[in-house]
């Protein structure tokens, strides 16, 4: 498949193969699936190999890009250069993906949040994924010598002591990356809310860490409330203290949008998110990233589609699907049919 800048519109009927090709790029860039937590899934049924490549040009500069998966092990390359760690590939090229799955951002649960934060931070800051591996096996070391049981003997508060210092070291610079990057999120985000909004609502989003709102006061608490919950943990068997527990709250005039927002203001938090993200990326790297939508004009009234196509005029290079692209094809500079898997061009 060869893209041009500018929109290109991927047109099919649903099931024809059209969200595997962004899913397809998204991994790519990424290395990381935007759907699923196990890359076997992303193989063809009853394959457990795949193959993916592509070539970009970045500031005048060739790249072409691998990702080969097979039997659970990856290799992935830069200019057929292999890289020993996804922190080496990772926002050598940036992303961004907004589909209607991704109004879970507001109404889901805190995991799905702290996902989208920690996938954004990764393609710029390159050590933040170094910090989640380390954070997670520390984690799973914890809770399973939580799960031993040993009443409490002096041997195992020695042994949760010495994975609390851990998880404090860890834990603060995961809290610090992701405090930072909520903050230029949300002025970004209130910016461009309030134009979708006419002005009518503030948005605004807050990082909680540890069950506050200030990032001194969370890193402060957080040696006290490690030795104060050790008891509590050790009677429940689980890590109850760290960033693994943390949150954002979206608002909407000082409300929370997950419980009093309706679905049309949930639609439109998520929309100014993504392209707050969108801007965010460009100020960091000094250019807009690829924007990957994915069937999201169905979900938006036409005020908010309207805004969104004359936002992507700005950007080098979009993808999008839709199941008719009648009303797309003069903003189109690449129409392509999606039909059972395979791709066509209409002129």
């Amino acid at each position: 498949m060869d893209f041009r800048p500018g929109l290109t519109i991927l047109q099919g009927e649903n099931g024809q193969g059209k969200t595997n090709i962004l899913e397809g790029i998204y991994y790519l860039l990424t290395g990381k699936s935007y759907r699923v937590h196990r890359e076997q899934e992303l193989a063809r049924w009853g394959e457990n190999e795949f193959h993916l490549y592509g070539d970009f040009i970045v500031q005048r500069r060739k790249l072409r890009l691998e990702s080969h998966y097979q039997d659970k092990r990856k290799i992935i390359k830069i200019n057929q250069i292999p890289c020993r760690k996804l922190s080496e590939y990772v926002g050598t090229i940036n992303v961004v993906f907004f589909s209607p799955d991704d109004l879970v951002m507001v109404k889901g649960g805190p995991a799905e949040r702290r996902r989208f934060l920690d996938l954004h931070i990764a393609q710029h800051h390159s050590k933040h994924i170094q910090l989640l591996n380390a954070y997670n096996k520390v984690l799973q070391q914890k809770n399973a010598l939580l799960k031993q049981g040993q009443g409490g003997s002096k041997s195992q508060i020695a042994q949760i002591e010495l994975w609390n210092e851990q998880i404090l070291r860890i834990g603060s610079e995961i809290i610090r990356n992701r405090w930072e990057f909520t903050g230029l999120l949300s002025r970004k985000g209130q910016e461009i809310y309030g134009q979708i909004s006419a002005g009518k609502e503030e948005l605004t989003m807050d990082y909680h860490a540890l069950g506050k709102n200030n990032l001194e006061e969370a890193l402060a608490a957080f040696p006290k409330l490690l030795a104060e919950k050790m008891s509590l943990e050790m009677e429940r068997k689980m890590v109850l203290i760290g960033p693994h527990r943390d949150d954002i709250l979206f608002k909407l005039n000082e409300r929370s949008a997950r419980l009093y927002g309706s679905q049309g203001q949930q639609r439109s938090i998520v929309l100014s998110t993504k392209l707050a993200e969108l801007e965010v990326i460009r100020q960091e790297k000094g250019d807009y990233p690829l924007l990957l939508l994915d069937d999201v004009l169905s979900e938006l009234d036409r005020f908010r589609r309207d805004y969104l196509l004359d936002y992507t005029k700005s950007l080098q290079q979009t993808i999008m699907t839709m199941t008719s692209a009648e009303t797309l094809t003069q903003r189109a500079s690449l129409l392509l049919k999606v039909e059972k898997g395979q791709i066509g061009r209409i002129e």
